[in-house]
């Protein structure tokens, strides 16, 4: 019998994987001098956990995740490897999987170069040639078990969770902010009442979703008639093409906002948008809580967990994230690699010989 991971999609999927080499000195030159003249104001440019290293910070495990996605997931149909125009030495360019993509094929010159990845999600659906349907990934989300082409996408739908929670001020912290942002944004634009009865059967559903879920969600239909779009998790995430190109159509003045600021600012909009509005549409497939992907905040204390979770195999994802307040975290680096090295052995398709 075939591995689920092996079965193919019933539409075409590409993977999107953005990523920058933090030590080019030529792209932290650059930095530096948009920094001086962005005219931001100092408080968000030095802002950590906006504007910070750790946003920048090459792991060295980008090898991981492409043996990961030649294992784990060899339904897909090609990777887009999206960046400022750095490619790694040991990248093999010439892979009939790997689509190497520089910003400026498809982002406006207006908006180059840019420090933070909202402007670039924002213009994925220029890419010539990628799919309707994608996954996109940062460089600390890796596979690290088989998964199926249905974890993202069914019946040609994104897998998004159907849950009308509101989000939930948590102080006035670059993500919250964010969520508020993309929360104004879509319920001003679409009438969110009947959004929801139009598609009461992935709302409300008991079978679907299970009966508790089912009920909580009329219950908060009823006391508040709003779309969620708060914080989707930092994981990988399905999207439409379509649904980026609507979205630049109904929310320009957001859209442009956040495209032309060159670093992190409290005033803008992120890609949770677009899942947000996939879920307004009825454009999901309705499950009741995100994929249970464990986040690690990498440092000494974390790292145990870390490399048992990367060896268990207990979950098909893991996304390892810098710690704002810890460099140090680097230093694991080289434990990590190992655990990694255990269950992707040996170079992949995408690694030149």
């Amino acid at each position: 019998m075939k591995a689920r991971s092996s079965t193919p999609p019933d539409c075409p999927v590409d993977f999107v994987l953005l990523w920058v080499d933090d030590s080019d000195p030529e792209w932290r030159a650059s930095m530096r001098r948009w920094k001086y003249i962005s005219g931001i104001p100092v408080s968000e440019l030095e802002d950590e956990d906006a504007n910070g290293e750790c946003r920048y910070r090459d792991n060295g495990l980008l090898r991981y995740w492409f043996r990961g996605v030649e294992r784990f997931a060899p339904w897909v149909r090609r990777v887009f490897f999206v960046t400022c125009g750095q490619r790694p030495a040991w990248l093999d360019t010439s892979c009939p999987k790997l689509r190497p993509v520089s910003h400026a094929e498809f982002m406006p010159p207006d908006c180059l170069p840019t420090f933070h990845c909202n402007p670039i999600h924002f213009f994925l659906h220029r890419i010539q040639d990628l799919s309707e349907r994608f996954v996109l990934f940062d460089d600390d989300m890796f596979l690290i078990r088989p998964v199926p082409p249905s974890a993202y996408f069914r019946g040609g739908l994104p897998v998004l969770p159907a849950s009308l929670r509101m989000p939930h001020y948590r102080g006035d912290r670059l993500w919250n902010r964010f969520a508020f942002n993309n929360f104004y944004e879509l319920n001003i634009r679409l009438d969110a009442g009947p959004a929801i009865r139009a598609h009461a059967g992935k709302w409300f559903n008991p079978f679907r979703l299970g009966p508790r879920h089912a009920l909580a969600n009329f219950v908060r239909y009823l006391l508040n008639r709003n779309i969620p779009a708060g914080d989707f998790g930092h994981l990988p995430l399905p999207h439409l093409k379509s649904t980026f190109d609507e979205i630049w159509h109904r929310c320009p003045a957001a859209l442009s906002r956040t495209t032309t600021a060159r670093f992190r600012t409290h005033d803008q909009v992120t890609q949770w948008l677009s899942c947000a509005w996939n879920l307004a549409t009825g454009r999901f497939h309705p499950v009741p809580f995100p994929h249970r992907t464990p986040v690690f905040h990498v440092d000494r204390e974390s790292l145990p967990a870390v490399c048992a979770a990367i060896r268990s195999g207990r979950h098909s994802q893991i996304c390892l994230q810098d710690k704002v307040d810890d460099p140090g975290g680097a230093s694991c680096m080289a434990e990590i690699r190992q655990a990694f090295e255990e269950i992707l052995p040996g170079k992949s398709s995408f690694e030149k010989d």
